[in-house]
């Protein structure tokens, strides 16, 4: 790791020279960072690719739903670290239960994600996720290092919609392209917890709907061929387990025993 930030240092240094890379202090991570995107390229981003996730994916039909999803997620976005963006909400059609968020502060959250919520905490709190992501400038980081062109692809994948953006990808690569990495869904996850609290919402149903999530995972697991696996280092994202360790350590200070037993550290 030392290697690799010494070989990087004079790029920065010299991409920081030419007024390519600017620095700034990141509240959402409480670190000094360096970009080559500024927030204005980076709202330009996430409006063009939000009008395509419109188009290619589309808008529900239901006012209540989308004024639901908007009154909470702006609840939210009051209370997090950054604020010189207009934030976005929107309920898209699909079935999976999944949301997704774009650069600029465009959140999306899918119907049948909706549907499995039992309260706005629920849902406040997968809001709160994708508002942290947004916040650290986690899609932006992404983009950056050199597989932002398939945010798109990817959302759309996460819809659970089959188009002629996502045809042909194949599942190694989709691997190496998916999301954010699971350090960065650790991270959303903490600092999800911390806007729900400081907006008024129950913390607890960030645990509740993860733990729901994992039950619905394990279900899916019960029905995968004797013999396959599904190696953990094979995913991008955190198993459920290490999900619901970090929330409740950020929650409460200290996990269950069982919690650690489970995670992919031990």
């Amino acid at each position: 790791m030392g290697l690799i930030r010494i070989l990087i240092l004079p790029v920065l240094l010299t991409l920081l020279s030419c007024g390519c890379v600017s620095t700034n202090y990141n509240l959402a991570t409480n670190r000094q960072e360096y970009t080559m995107t500024s927030t204005e390229k980076e709202v330009n981003m996430g409006r063009k690719l939000a009008k395509k996730v419109n188009s290619e994916i589309g808008l529900v039909q239901d006012n209540k739903m989308q004024e639901r999803v908007s009154r909470i997620g702006k609840r939210l976005v009051e209370v997090c670290d950054r604020k010189e963006i207009v934030y976005s909400f929107s309920a898209v059609k699909g079935d999976e239960v999944n949301a997704f968020s774009l650069p600029g502060g465009y959140v999306f959250v899918n119907e049948g994600l909706i549907k499995k919520t039992h309260s706005d905490d629920e849902l406040a709190a997968v809001l709160a996720h994708e508002i942290a992501h947004v916040a650290a400038r986690h899609s932006v980081k992404r983009f950056e290092s050199g597989i932002g062109a398939q945010i798109l692809e990817i959302a759309t994948i996460a819809a659970g919609r089959k188009t002629s953006l996502t045809q042909g990808v194949g599942m190694a690569s989709l691997a190496t392209q998916l999301a954010y990495s699971r350090e960065d869904e650790l991270a959303a996850d903490r600092l999800g917890v911390r806007y729900m609290e400081k907006a008024g919402f129950d913390p607890k149903a960030m645990l509740t709907f993860l733990e729901m999530m994992e039950e619905q995972e394990q279900y899916k697991r019960d029905y995968i061929p004797e013999g396959i696996t599904r190696p953990r280092n094979a995913s991008t994202h955190p198993f459920w387990s290490d999900r619901i360790k970090a929330v409740k350590e950020e929650i409460f200070g200290v996990a269950d025993y069982v919690d650690y037993l489970n995670t992919t550290n031990n």
